[in-house]
């Protein structure tokens, strides 16, 4: 089910969709973050030998596992704004997010990246076997997350608990015919600049393949899942199509639309992403 929310999206900074910080790998890092942001500073280790940000509020080690994909469009690190957007969320739910650094383009295409995120999980699934996992990524990580969570069906290992996709590229080829006519509603976004990108992340594979766009994907088996959107995001119509596959596979699914809303609002201020966060606080919370 659909609930289109009637709200007015609020600024939203451009570098959380396509830019990002500097490379993560540097010493001060951690410092730097929560300087921007206002956040605390995340723990730095390694998850399954890969390095991550940890961010926690978690009181029991039962408590909800969050695997965080970060977007950026698969050439940039993760932008400083998901430090306040995790602190908000772990202040109303007992929870551990754990966000990899993966690997990006073009120096790397999407197999080693997802080679890295399977190592990341299993050993969240390991390390915290009476956990719920909630697998979760916004815009190109919320692509990445959706083609994993296929991928785990592929390979015949467990499903998270839960999936959780925020304003998420699902198709790199972008070529969806209803996007031309919100093109020009979308400050944030421009088709010509994302598909170079893309294309670096394929690394020479076919774009359309489930693990670059997985809106092509098969949905058979996994996990409930929703899909926070604003309809001024020229991935909106590839979210209309998952809406519709999914209904017809008979997944567990919910679109939220939010009208008038850009990409990535949920990690903006303003009252569309206050509703949007709020919703992520209740699909981790009743998992405690």
């Amino acid at each position: 089910m659909r609930r289109r929310l009637a709200l007015v999206c609020g600024i939203v900074i451009a570098s959380l969709a396509l830019g990002g910080c500097q490379q993560w790998s540097t010493p001060d890092v951690t410092d730097r973050v929560a300087d921007a942001s206002g956040a605390e500073p995340a723990a730095q280790v390694l998850v399954g030998g890969v390095t991550s940000e940890v961010f926690s509020s978690a009181s029991e080690s039962t408590d909800t596992q969050v695997l965080f994909i970060h977007g950026g469009s698969y050439v940039h690190e993760a932008s400083a704004l998901h430090a306040p957007f995790f602190d908000e969320i772990l202040s109303n739910a007992n929870a551990t997010i754990t966000m990899p650094i993966y690997a990006l383009a073009p120096e790397h295409g999407y197999r080693v990246a997802y080679a890295q995120m399977l190592d990341v999980y299993l050993a969240l699934r390991a390390s915290h076997p009476d956990s719920p996992i909630v697998l979760m990524g916004g815009s190109a990580g919320g692509g990445f997350a959706l083609g994993f969570a296929q991928s785990l069906v592929e390979q015949g290992l467990p499903q998270p608990e839960r999936i959780v996709l925020l304003s998420p590229w699902l198709d790199l080829t972008l070529t969806n015919p209803d996007i031309p006519a919100i093109d020009t509603n979308d400050m944030l976004l421009d088709r010509d600049a994302l598909i170079p990108n893309g294309l670096a992340w394929a690394h020479g594979d076919d774009p359309r393949g489930y693990r670059l766009s997985p809106v092509n994907g098969s949905l058979a088996g996994l996990a409930p899942t929703t899909v926070l959107v604003g309809t001024n995001d020229i991935l909106y119509p590839d979210a209309l199509t998952l809406e519709a596959r999914a209904k017809t596979a008979g997944l567990d699914f919910e679109l939220v639309a939010f009208a008038g809303a850009n990409h990535v609002f949920a990690m903006s201020p303003g009252r569309p992403g206050d509703e949007a966060r709020s919703i992520v606080e209740k699909l981790v919370r009743p998992l405690d």
